[in-house]
């Protein structure tokens, strides 16, 4: 089980980037695309449903809380954004009815797919510590680690701010523009890049925060780990 969770979670982290380049791409491709990522995340919550069952339990500490809201925040955003795709969609759901809604539905589906793309790396970055662990088990490595990841971070900063994501983050810019003359491989690296970033905060953010407070902190951040919803 505990494969086919890294399996399906891989398949979204590769699929992310691909998505935001949308018209780059083509809008057949990307309509294909969005499609397989709304299976891959209903796959994902479905392997993780402990977590829903899990919300009522136990005490909720600093990290807890943040993480909770921020999977909540994303949950959202997961719901509002095929709904609307599929409303805009010009392709593979042009059997359904039209809907009058369609300008709201593109500034929806656009905001969705902007502030997704930062909750889905933050929500990522969070479940890294496990991993980062492991890394400080062995000598030199860790160092080494925290290097490469400041440095794509910074590059990805660079990025946040080039590619205009304030404004779409914002609201402010209504509508996404592409340089159709730059190497499709330019525009897939600094979106890799920008995910680096706010998967490093998440990380960073994740472990700065106490885990719980109280009397019972021990015994809850195992239940935590149990019914997370992303499981390491």
């Amino acid at each position: 089980m505990k494969q086919v969770r890294l399996t399906v979670d891989t398949a979204m982290a590769v699929l992310l980037p691909l998505l935001m380049a949308y018209s780059l791409l083509g809008e057949v491709l990307h309509e294909i695309l969005g499609t397989a990522m709304l299976v891959l995340c209903i796959t994902h919550h479905i392997l993780n449903r402990r977590w829903y069952g899990a919300l009522r339990k136990g005490a909720y500490g600093p990290r807890r809380t943040c993480q909770t809201i921020l999977d909540l925040l994303l949950l959202t955003v997961l719901l509002l954004q095929p709904i609307s795709g599929i409303i805009l969609s010009k392709h593979l759901y042009t059997f359904l009815p039209t809907l009058p809604a369609s300008a709201a539905a593109r500034g929806i589906h656009m905001r969705c797919a902007y502030w997704g793309f930062v909750l889905m790396s933050l929500h990522a970055g969070g479940h890294l510590l496990p991993a980062a662990a492991k890394l400080k088990r062995k000598r030199g490595l860790f160092p080494a680690s925290c290097a490469i990841a400041a440095a794509v971070s910074l590059y990805g900063t660079c990025a946040f701010f080039r590619r205009g994501f304030p404004g779409y983050l914002s609201g402010m810019v209504g509508f996404a523009f592409f340089d159709f003359s730059e190497p499709r491989i330019r525009f897939l690296l600094d979106h890799l890049a920008v995910m680096a970033l706010f998967m490093t905060l998440g990380a960073v953010i994740t472990a700065a925060l106490p885990a719980q407070t109280g009397e019972h902190g021990e015994t809850v951040s195992k239940k935590e780990s149990k019914g997370g919803h992303c499981n390491e």
